[in-house]
């Protein structure tokens, strides 16, 4: 299962089976970011993943599982992955991947006076 345990040995199986529902794509935010498409839906798809559960905040869906998911290429979407992590946007540890709190104000906060 990708390498990952709980403490303790137990593993809740059906994290491995969710799946972000949407993607709402701000191209404004894209843009100046500087992402492609590709690039910005497997962020959101790792931010819904890890804001999906409060007591554990980690993205653990297989790169392949994601690609599949996505419709990409498995190497495009560990691209993507180096490319959001160069820029810090995701974080990755050994429970998982996350987004950061720079995604998160660029895609979660608004500010009218921008």
């Amino acid at each position: 299962m990708d390498g990952f345990k709980r403490a303790g040995g137990l593993v809740d199986k059906s994290r491995f089976k969710r799946r972000p529902r949407y993607t709402v794509v701000l191209h404004d935010v894209r843009e100046k970011l500087g992402l492609s498409l590709n690039t910005y839906v497997v962020i959101d798809s790792i931010h819904k993943l890890s804001t999906s559960d409060p007591k554990y905040p980690y993205c653990i869906m297989s790169k392949p599982n994601m690609a599949e998911f996505l419709q990409l290429g498995e190497r495009t979407v560990y691209r993507s992955l180096n490319e959001a992590q160069e820029l810090g946007l995701i974080e990755r540890c050994d429970h998982g991947l996350r987004a950061t709190e720079k995604w998160i104000r660029m895609v979660e906060v608004y500010d009218i006076r921008s």
